[in-house]
């Protein structure tokens, strides 16, 4: 029913991400977390158009300690940032922010992995009846129930996050009409 689709996907973005955290891994750094945050950013397309400022923000949160433990905390401490006098919440970046620096613990939220979710759910009710994803407690439930339902604990959190994606953009993506049923795309 999944298929394979996640085993495809290498894309140089994480690789490149990945080789910029061995240069700056904590926060530390304000010049590190204004690089990592701007790469975030564009390639993966979160659209924050004052990452200057998220980056100070996320400079002075001291998030280290709680990002190594995996505190899901941290990823609202991340998202929740005041722009020219409103509050923001960049929650999707958040959780790329985190999971490149602890991807066993930091899942990713994305609007593909959202409509795929639930499309599952109202197919199969495999979680119960929250299902409040912009929630990030709430989320990393929602993706176990999910992994426990179809049987997929042997993924880990990346390849369970590819598939997501991947599958989630398939059947999301403006080439496929948003009516067909999930089961019946393999």
């Amino acid at each position: 029913m999944f298929g394979k689709q996640w085993e495809q996907i290498g894309p140089a973005e994480e690789d490149a991400i990945r080789e910029l955290l061995k240069i700056f891994p904590d926060n530390r750094d304000y010049t590190g977390v204004l690089i990592k945050s701007t790469i975030i950013n564009t390639l993966y397309s979160t659209q924050i158009r004052a990452i200057v400022i998220v980056a100070k923000h996320i400079f002075g949160l001291n998030i280290d300690i709680g990002l190594k433990q995996g505190d899901p905390q941290i990823v609202e401490q991340i998202a929740r940032v005041t722009i020219k006098g409103k509050e923001r919440r960049n929650y999707a970046f958040a959780t790329k922010y985190c999971s490149f620096h602890n991807p066993d613990h930091y899942p990713i939220y994305d609007s593909y992995v959202d409509k795929l979710l639930r499309a599952y759910q109202k197919e199969d009710r495999f979680s119960s009846e929250t299902f409040d994803l912009k929630e990030y407690r709430r989320f990393k439930e929602v993706l176990k129930d999910f992994q426990n339902f179809y049987g997929l604990g042997d993924l880990n959190a990346k390849e369970l996050d590819k598939f997501l994606w991947s599958y989630g953009k398939e059947v999301f993506g403006p080439s496929m009409p948003k009516s067909e049923s999930l089961l019946s795309i393999t």
